[in-house]
This record gives structure tokens, sequence and C-alpha cells, in this order.
């Protein structure tokens, strides 16, 4: 067992297993292909929500990316967000299911501009 998985074990007991394999399924779909910007979480706090706070921070990342010519990827697990990260020139790649009733995961991408 590696340091990963026993820490996993330590924290989430009888769910680890179920983690980690939602983990390597991650892990798998991540592109490896062409190198790219991997935008890990967008969040924003339930009293901000809905202001469009999230989506200036992420168009103001790609900017960045863009003046760097790079492609960037993400994975979302809310089906509400895809819109938003089309219009940000995202297109869904994939979908796999975290864990059997856990949510589905999209995985986007958006090409080097």
């Amino acid at each position: 067992m590696s340091t990963d998985e026993t820490l996993l074990d330590e924290l989430l007991g009888a769910r680890a297993p179920m983690v980690l394999q939602g983990l390597l399924q991650f892990e798998a779909a991540h592109p490896r292909d062409e190198p790219h910007y991997y935008l890990g979480f967008v969040a924003t706090h339930d009293d901000h929500r809905g202001h469009g706070i999230g989506e200036r921070l992420l168009a103001q990342n790609l900017e960045l990316i863009d003046t760097e010519h790079m492609p960037a990827y993400l994975e979302s697990s809310n089906p509400k967000n895809l819109a938003r990260y089309e219009r940000l020139g995202f297109r869904p790649r994939a979908e796999c299911d975290f864990a059997p009733g856990g949510p589905t995961i999209t995985t986007m991408w958006r090409t080097a501009r």
C-alpha cells in the first residue's frame, strides 16, 4: 500500500477505496498528449454565488493562458456549469461517474488561442 493510500484510509476509512477509484478515473481521463494548463477547482462561497465572480476569475486566468497560447483542461461535476465553461471556449471531451450514485464528471478541453 502506498503512502497516499494509507493516508486515504486514515482520513476516509471505509470510503477510501471508492475515493481512490474516483481519483484514478480522473487520472486516466486526464489528457497526456499535449502540454496544457489544468484548472483544478473554481468555487464561489454561497454568499457570493450568482454574481459572476467565478466566471470572471476563470476568464482572467484564461487571458493569461492565452498569452502563452496554451490549451486548458478541467473537470466539471456540476452540469449547470457546462454552459458557462462552453461560453469560455471549453468543449466536453468525456464523462465518467465518480462513484456509484455519485456525480457524473464531464472533462472539458479548451484549445490554445
